[in-house]
């Protein structure tokens, strides 16, 4: 869960993103930073080590950044850097994609299967989840060869688990209690 703080930061750069039409292609580019610094922890680490002079920080973001974001996102991690708040890109990043998704109408479902789904069975997940939600879909497949078989299906705080695992693990436990 994303604190207060993280929050309002993401609010305030999706307010400005909204004002200038650019709210989706700021969720993308601020889930590009944030891989970036969760690939290279070492560089975030840079970012938050006050030893290092605040002008040094700011051309490394420059270096790394400049150009291939918004002038707006850029600016976001620059002020970011100067209030000592870097060390929270991703939950800032969680927090704008959560209003962006919440102010679009979209839900995030992710399908966790035994191997991966085929684009008809993706289809078909995802036209039911638009029914049940009446929200655009965004489906994600996540492979857990341990699932045997079925299907995990995480919405929002949901979970609907259809799975031989957990089918297997229903059935040992009542043979426990039958047998105890």
């Amino acid at each position: 869960m994303a604190s207060i703080v993280s929050e309002r930061y993401a609010l305030s750069l999706y307010e400005v993103a909204k004002e200038c039409g650019q709210a989706e292609h700021f969720c993308e580019e601020l889930a590009q930073v944030a891989g970036v610094f969760s690939d290279y922890p070492e560089y975030l680490k840079l970012l938050t080590t006050p030893s290092i002079p605040l002008p040094e920080k700011q051309e490394t973001l420059r270096q790394v950044f400049g150009g291939k974001t918004h002038d707006y996102v850029l600016n976001f991690l620059l002020l970011l850097t100067e209030k000592r708040r870097i060390g929270l890109i991703s939950e800032i990043c969680k927090a704008y994609r959560d209003q962006y998704y919440f102010e679009e109408g979209i839900a995030e479902v992710v399908a966790v299967t035994a191997s991966p789904m085929d684009k008809a069975l993706q289809d078909k997940l995802c036209g039911k989840m638009c029914a049940v939600t009446q929200k655009k879909v965004i489906l994600k497949n996540e492979v857990d060869p341990k699932l045997i078989g079925g299907i995990v299906v995480r919405i929002d705080n949901r979970q609907v688990d259809t799975s031989v695992k957990t089918r297997l693990a229903e059935i040992a436990q009542q043979m426990n209690h039958i047998i105890a």
